[in-house]
This record gives structure tokens, C-alpha cells and sequence, in this order.
């Protein structure tokens, strides 16, 4: 993935269900983008009640794919049957995996809320990197 100028977002229809994207540069600032898009889209489709969980989420998704596979990242948000998916799509090699962090640890956290926030999280394989995906209820 290769980015030039500013962030490029999408909003369209598949299948009569909405959904939005944006590609983010390989820079700290993104996270606080993301943040910013999911809320913009979840507030155009009436889904507010999701915002705080799916920002928080996504922000800790985008900085990870920042900070570990130092790539450009895609971010895709969908709307489905009450329930909100998130994809967030990096280049890095390596996959992902919760781990123990200590209490007084200043980072390490991400997946960790990702598995406690989440309905649902996975990984999959999306050559030459990876989508590192959620979902949170809708309503």
C-alpha cells in the first residue's frame, strides 16, 4: 500500500448495507483519523450508541498496525443486522495475538481490549499483510 496526500474517505452501499473506507499514512496521527471516521460513520447511520466502543477499538487497531508493520493502513467500517465490523489492513508480516501485560506496563493493552470490548475479533491472512478485524453491537 502506498499513500500520497491526504486520506481518502469512501462512503457507499454494497448489497444495500453501508459501508465506509479510508487509507491512513504509516503516522501517529492516524489513529485520532480513524477515530474520527468511525464516528462520522456510525453517526450517519444512526448507530451512535456504538461510537465509543468502535472508536476506542479501531484506535488501538491502527496504532498497532502503525507501531508494529510500520505501513500504510486501509480501514474499512461496515453495517450489518446490528452489528458494526471493522477491518483494519496493513502490510506487516506477523499476526497479532494478545498477551499478559503487567499492571504498570505503559503499552501492550490493544488486543487485550479488543478481546474484552469485541463481540466478536479475528485475524486473517490478507497477502502481503493482514486484516486484523471486530465487531460491536450496533444498538
Amino acid at each position: 500500500m502506498t499513500v500520497s496526500g491526504a486520506p481518502v474517505e469512501h462512503f457507499a452501499r454494497i448489497s444495500n448495507l453501508p459501508v465506509a473506507s479510508i487509507r491512513l499514512p504509516a503516522h501517529p496521527t492516524s489513529s485520532r483519523a480513524a477515530r474520527r471516521f468511525v464516528t462520522k460513520a456510525l453517526a450517519s447511520w444512526g448507530c451512535e450508541a456504538a461510537v465509543e466502543d468502535a472508536s476506542l477499538l479501531v484506535s488501538e487497531l491502527v496504532t498497532n498496525a502503525i507501531v508494529h508493520a510500520r505501513t500504510p493502513v486501509d480501514l474499512i467500517v461496515r453495517h450489518s443486522r446490528g452489528s458494526i465490523r471493522v477491518e483494519v489492513y496493513d502490510d506487516g508480516d506477523g499476526v497479532p495475538e494478545p498477551r499478559f501485560v503487567s499492571p504498570d506496563a505503559p503499552d501492550g493493552r490493544g488486543l487485550g481490549l479488543v478481546q474484552v470490548v469485541a463481540t466478536r475479533w479475528g485475524v486473517e491472512d490478507r497477502p502481503p499483510g493482514k486484516s486484523v478485524w471486530f465487531e460491536v453491537d450496533s444498538s
